[in-house]
């Protein structure tokens, strides 16, 4: 999928056809809470919806599911209100853009951003870290040896929301959880050989 300058994906489906509402100003998202919020959806053969692909020697990238693209530009419109001052108009446009694409970690990972930085709430931003963490967690098999550049357009928002998380629970008084997850980040973004 090809990546604009700073990661995102670029979509190549239009966000709104005539008719089709904007985003909704009250509800969505995961609930607020210490929880990850709902769980992800199944793939045919029972795997998650983000999978794992070889690119090359011991690398891998992360392969987003096909709404990813397709909500592009709602996530992009809810960066550009957050930009542009108005914090609460920027996660209801990100939840607007979260109803058409669950997995969509460029998604929960702003919002977990948006909850620290604009609302001050941890625990809200563990919710939306840690369920993208764990989108990407079912694609990594447990005894993965492989390497996750991050570098890699597709990879980017899992270490951006693993960052999140770790910052989360540090904030949190999770000390030895954040310090689990920091060596795994570790094993996984080793420079290649």
């Amino acid at each position: 999928m090809p990546d604009s300058q700073d990661g995102r994906p670029d979509g190549g489906v239009p966000r709104r056809g005539p008719g089709r509402p904007g985003p909704r100003k009250k509800g969505g998202g995961p609930p607020r809470g210490g929880g990850r919020g709902p769980r992800p959806s199944r793939g045919a053969a029972g795997r998650g919806p983000i999978r794992l692909a070889a690119i090359g020697g011991e690398n891998f990238e992360l392969v987003h599911p096909r709404c990813v693209a397709e909500s592009e530009l709602d996530y992009e419109e809810g960066l550009e209100i957050w930009k542009a001052g108005d914090p609460e108009g920027a996660r209801d446009a990100l939840r607007y853009a979260l109803a058409a694409c669950r997995d969509n970690l460029w998604i929960h990972t702003a919002l977990g951003k948006l909850a620290v930085e604009e609302f001050r709430d941890p625990s809200l931003a563990q919710g939306h870290f840690g369920y993208a963490v764990e989108l990407a967690e079912r694609a990594i098999p447990p005894q993965f040896g492989g390497r996750l550049p991050p570098e890699r357009a597709a990879n980017r928002p899992f270490y951006e929301a693993l960052d999140g998380l770790i910052g989360t629970l540090e904030a949190l008084g999770k000390s030895a959880d954040a310090a689990r997850l920091r060596g795994w980040r570790e094993r996984l973004g080793r420079p290649g050989k």
